[in-house]
């Protein structure tokens, strides 16, 4: 730990003990480790395989200043800084050596502390006042995603100030934020304002949700990586427009004893800032649609789930771009839109992900449902109290091919997931899964220059043990 978060530290506890009396504070946190190996993600030669551990903690103190007063915030103590997954949770990597000779050295090196959440929440009687940087979830998750999940990898946060105003079982949220700021000065920045108007019944399971975000950024402050400018305009694309990007999302969800259903569509439209060797600006107009359906038996050891949905994929024939990307906590499988996979952008998801540096063999679950239509129904079997096995089955389409295939296929295959979850208690869990994946005809569209012919599309597995502690 470096000299300046020490300082920090030190200044927190100064300022918790010298007014200890005035105010309380209260903890929360969690730890987890994982170990996860894919034997052939690349689904050809060579085989990429990969198998890491990580391990995370953060801590999550609120401070309850005064009557109705409270700041929230979260450090992450076991944090990887890694420039690729610099904004993540996904902690350290086991074997992570800070030291410049990890050959000779006796220890690991420190490991890194980052602060993800810093906020104020001033409660009123039919309201609060929320300003800071915090956590954001809409929905299901399927497009905003705070990763408050155990296993969650990835987080939405926001820097903003909001004002919800409670009605009953009805409540409003308008929000104005900042994105991203270059400077002190006025100008190179990307803005957000927003609307949120939803109910939530929670004795008769009742969701209703409507949320409208305006992004504008002017193109100076646009960081976009060359892969993806690539990705939205072509070779020879530039950034020399604005950003003028709408998101619009609706939620429904209603319950009843032995059916529960909920459903989320999100919609994306704007211009990136990108434009063409063409000097066409790259318009945006993707959506998504995700739907959960839960078949609770009270009187039975078995629990049945299906989830289906599409994001919508890029014709490649279009100056726009049409495609549409889940969150990457937004998890249908254990490999299939998790894990990188065979050796072409299939997906169409290059515009999130850093592709320079990164690769099949040497990524974590930093992919992301996009491009594809899916169908995944579970059966959950309570095995005694404190375990269960899960079967998922899932089974998924291509929306748009790669550009010049010829006789494309839109198949991408079966995965078969096996999970024994054991949980002594709510806030402690062990999983076990194993991933069988049977890759479609959609994985051998295009040519391999290495191995001159066809990508191919082998049968490849996976397998992950982690555990969780929440407090």
């Amino acid at each position: 730990m470096n000299a300046k978060w020490i300082q920090i530290l030190g200044l927190a506890l100064l300022m918790i003990s010298s007014s200890a009396s005035a105010m309380s504070i209260d903890w929360t946190g969690l730890y987890r480790a994982e170990w996860t190996e894919v034997d052939r993600p690349s689904l050809g030669t060579p085989a990429d395989r990969k198998a890491y551990g990580l391990q995370f903690l953060y801590l999550s103190p609120k401070i309850i200043a005064a009557d109705g007063m409270n700041i929230t915030t979260r450090f992450d103590i076991i944090n990887y800084n890694n420039p690729s997954y610099v904004n993540s949770q996904l902690g350290d990597f086991w074997g992570f050596n800070s030291n410049s000779s990890a050959v000779v050295s006796k220890n690991q090196g420190p490991l890194a502390l980052g602060v993800s959440q810093l906020y104020l929440t001033f409660n009123q009687e039919y309201g609060s006042l929320m300003i800071g940087r915090m956590p954001w979830e809409f929905g299901i998750g399927a497009l905003f995603n705070s990763g408050k999940g155990q296993f969650d990898h990835w987080y939405n946060s926001r820097e903003m100030i909001a004002y919800k105003i409670i009605m009953g079982d009805w409540f409003m949220t308008p929000m104005i934020g900042r994105q991203r700021t270059q400077d002190f000065g006025q100008g190179n920045t990307i803005s957000t304002t927003g609307f949120q108007f939803q109910y939530e019944n929670d004795e008769n399971k009742s969701l209703i949700g409507f949320f409208m975000e305006q992004k504008k950024g002017s193109a100076s402050a646009l960081d976009y990586s060359a892969s993806q400018i690539t990705a939205f305009g072509g070779a020879g694309a530039t950034v020399s427009s604005n950003l003028s990007e709408t998101t619009t999302s609706f939620v429904l969800g209603r319950g009843f004893d032995s059916f529960e259903f909920k459903f989320e569509a999100n919609f994306l439209q704007g211009e990136t800032g990108v434009v063409t060797s063409a000097g066409e600006n790259v318009n945006l107009n993707g959506f998504g649609l995700a739907a959960e359906v839960n078949l609770p038996k009270s009187q039975s050891k078995w629990d049945w789930n299906f989830k289906l949905g599409f994001a919508s994929g890029d014709d490649p024939n279009s100056s726009g771009y049409g495609g549409f990307s889940f969150d990457r906590n937004y998890n249908v499988a254990m490999l299939m839109f998790n894990h990188r996979l065979g050796k072409a952008d299939f997906l169409q998801t290059n515009v999130n992900k850093d592709t320079a540096n990164l690769n099949t063999g040497n990524s974590v679950d930093d992919e992301s449902l996009s491009n594809a239509v899916y169908l995944a129904p579970s059966a959950n079997y309570r095995v005694g109290d404190k375990l269960d096995l899960r079967n998922t089955v899932v089974y998924a389409q291509l929306l748009n091919v790669q550009k010049n295939s010829i006789d494309a296929k839109k198949d991408l295959g079966f995965e078969w997931d096996i999970e024994l979850i054991y949980k002594p208690s709510e806030r402690i869990q062990w999983v076990n899964q194993i991933g069988l994946f049977m890759p479609g005809a959609a994985w051998k569209n295009g040519t391999d220059s290495s191995a001159n012919g066809n990508l191919n599309n082998e049968f490849t597995y996976g397998l992950e043990s982690k555990a969780a502690i929440s407090f």
